[in-house]
């Protein structure tokens, strides 16, 4: 019972879970996996009650052999003698018939003569055991074996995505992406994929992967592309991507780090000193990105420094061009305000 399943672990009656069937969160206290294991077994009793596991749960619930009345042990008689009382299920008293004679008289006998149970002893040699008959089960039976079966799937499956370390791995990715640097490099990612993509151009590998039948249907082959790595001797392609690493990454984080808004004074072992929180400021990042963006491409002042024709090729390979650029800056700027807010 509850005081059986309080004395365990918690890795015990995660196992005690998994082996009955029942599916349980990762972020429950002790108490929480008792109470819900506890109401799931008293629920399929008749399914578990006949698994060795849970014997010591079962076990304590048993209704204890109740002894028989004392007017069930005996019985006294007129003569004042004690007489035994058999009250068994399916027990008859020995009848013994008389012997009847040649004439159809009685020999001096009555008809029928009782025996008392107790009187009579009778030497009964062990039989075999009968052989049960099979019946077939019903619904409710039918309906826990299918409960158990699935639960048993579930908790197979359960344990092969844990063993196959995809939950850490997604996890740590959710943890990375699950901040304001996070935000930021997904659309500098995206930018520089794109403005690769272009630069490189994908040819022909000359091959193709072949074509498979599936559930009898012939797919056709598949002609495999690559970068032409060959465009990285170009000057083309070096100036292009000078201009968006400038423009996009270097400026930006030159003024985020210097002027960093996330610093702030912190007392330690009786000395003030100034900590940050970032080395650059991600907020003045964004900032930054979205005035470079505009002086650069929009407005097209180069400063002398910038070919028009590598401008061109950003705004052309960039989704949207620079307004695309000014979005991702834009959406930077959003999820800076909302962290600090947070930590406020």
């Amino acid at each position: 019972m509850t005081s059986w399943l309080t004395k365990q672990k918690k890795q015990t009656l995660w196992d005690l879970s998994s082996e009955a069937g029942l599916r349980q969160n990762d972020d429950l206290r002790k108490d929480e996996l008792v109470e819900n294991l506890d109401t799931y077994l008293r629920a399929n009793a008749t399914r578990l009650s006949r698994n060795a596991t849970f014997e010591p749960y079962y076990g304590t619930r048993r209704t204890p052999f109740k002894a028989r009345s004392s007017s069930a042990a005996g019985a006294i008689s007129e003569d004042g003698e004690l007489k035994s009382v058999v009250k068994a299920r399916g027990r008859r008293t020995t009848q013994v018939k008389q012997d009847v004679d040649d004439d159809g008289h009685d020999a001096g006998y009555s008809s029928r003569a009782v025996v008392p149970a107790s009187t009579t002893t009778i030497a009964r040699t062990p039989g075999r055991p009968r052989k049960q008959p099979q019946l077939p089960a019903s619904p409710a039976d039918v309906a826990d074996e299918i409960e158990y079966a699935t639960g048993r799937m579930y908790a197979g499956i359960d344990s092969l995505y844990e063993r196959s370390g995809i939950p850490d791995k997604l996890y740590s990715i959710r943890e990375a992406c699950s901040s304001v640097v996070g935000v930021q490099m997904t659309f500098l990612l995206l930018e520089a994929l794109a403005l690769q993509r272009q630069l490189l151009g994908w040819t022909y590998a000359g091959i193709s992967l072949p074509s498979v039948s599936i559930l009898g249907f012939d797919t056709w082959a598949i002609p495999l592309y690559v970068p032409d790595f060959f465009h990285l001797l170009t000057a083309e392609f070096w100036s292009t991507s000078l201009l968006w690493t400038s423009t996009s990454v270097v400026i930006p984080m030159i003024f985020a780090y210097f002027y960093n808004l996330s610093t702030r004074d912190v007392k330690r072992h009786g000395t003030v000193v100034t900590v940050a929180r970032y080395r650059a400021d991600p907020l003045i990042f964004s900032v930054a990105k979205a005035l470079t963006t505009i002086v650069v491409y929009e407005r097209e002042y180069t400063f002398g420094l910038f070919d028009s024709a590598a401008r061109a090729n950003v705004n052309d390979a960039v989704f949207l061009g620079f307004r695309g650029m000014l979005l991702g800056s834009y959406v930077g700027v959003v999820a800076a305000l909302y962290e600090a807010a947070q930590r406020k």
